[in-house]
């Protein structure tokens, strides 16, 4: 992509575009829109909710092509078996995660396998999922890239650790949804039991907002545009310590572009990511979303 081009779809519109419908140990959903393909990383919510939340961001759940499932666990599959009824909605996943979701599923979804580590294709996007280490039968982050103009946004929401084939997956991306679980002392702190702490702060549960400072600070390249904080832990962290953690690590490393943090019961703004990029490297001044 060129210096400073604001590349548009066919229609005359932004061509890539990104937005959570929600985040936390409630749900997780996350809408990607890439020239006339649109679709969903997990539907951690009810079909209501999800109905309501796409209309939220005037999106129709019918223009909606599928959900990529990243993993099993609830906060991220709640939803997948009754939207895939409901809008004919193919579910891509893995053949272990698909079987860790049967009781989500009835048998008259339409499934589409794919292997970790093997891109696939879904509309005009290429998928690249990666394997993590967390707590669930084959869980992947996914980095979604748009031929047409090189441009990557990377979703990486339960991590444990970041992995060398992780953070390989993510480099060169253009805007990232990635996890910034909990605070450190909150979670220590915290009323829960000694074995769910090692659980979260283990290197198979979730990113605490330091270690997501670490990978986001090794991410960082002149045309990466945004990060959303996402899958905070309501009881062990809070928006403003995720993100003061995340600015103060990015900052003084030169970064111009966007830090936002991705809320529980509302869908966040919907991100353009090539004009953020655009931002990021020419130094103009904050364009952070678009619609």
């Amino acid at each position: 992509m060129a210096r400073g081009l604001l590349v548009r779809g066919e229609s005359g519109g932004i061509r890539l575009k990104v937005a959570t419908l929600g985040s936390g140990s409630r749900g997780n959903s996350v809408y990607v829109e890439c020239g006339d393909t649109r679709f969903l990383v997990d539907a951690g919510f009810s079909g209501s909710q999800i109905a309501r939340r796409l209309e939220l961001l005037n999106v129709e759940p019918e223009s909606i092509e599928a959900v990529v499932v990243t993993h099993e666990h609830r906060d991220h599959t709640a939803g997948i078996g009754v939207a895939a009824r409901r809008w004919g909605w193919p579910l891509y996943l893995t053949r272990a995660t698909e079987q860790a979701c049967a009781p989500l599923l009835r048998g008259s979804e339409e499934i589409r396998h794919y292997e970790g580590e093997q891109p696939f294709q879904l509309g005009s996007v290429q998928i690249r999922p990666s394997s993590t280490c967390h707590d669930a039968a084959d869980p992947v982050a996914v980095v979604i890239l748009d031929p047409a103009t090189g441009l990557k946004v990377g979703v990486a929401t339960d991590l444990g650790r970041a992995t060398t084939p992780v953070r390989n997956a993510l480099a060169g991306c253009h805007f990232l949804v990635l996890e910034s679980n909990h605070d450190e002392i909150m979670l220590r702190e915290s009323g829960y039991p000694w074995s769910v702490k090692q659980r979260i702060g283990g290197t198979s549960g979730h990113l605490s907002n330091r270690l997501a400072a670490d990978l986001a600070e090794d991410l960082l390249h002149p045309a990466l545009g945004g990060f959303l904080l996402a899958h905070l832990s309501d009881e062990c962290n809070e928006p403003r310590a995720a993100m003061d953690m995340a600015n103060r690590r990015l900052r003084r490393k030169g970064y111009r572009g966007v830090v936002d943090v991705a809320a529980q019961d509302t869908p966040s703004r919907l991100y353009d990511v090539a004009a953020l990029s655009d931002t990021a490297r020419n130094g103009g001044p904050q364009l952070q979303l678009f619609g």
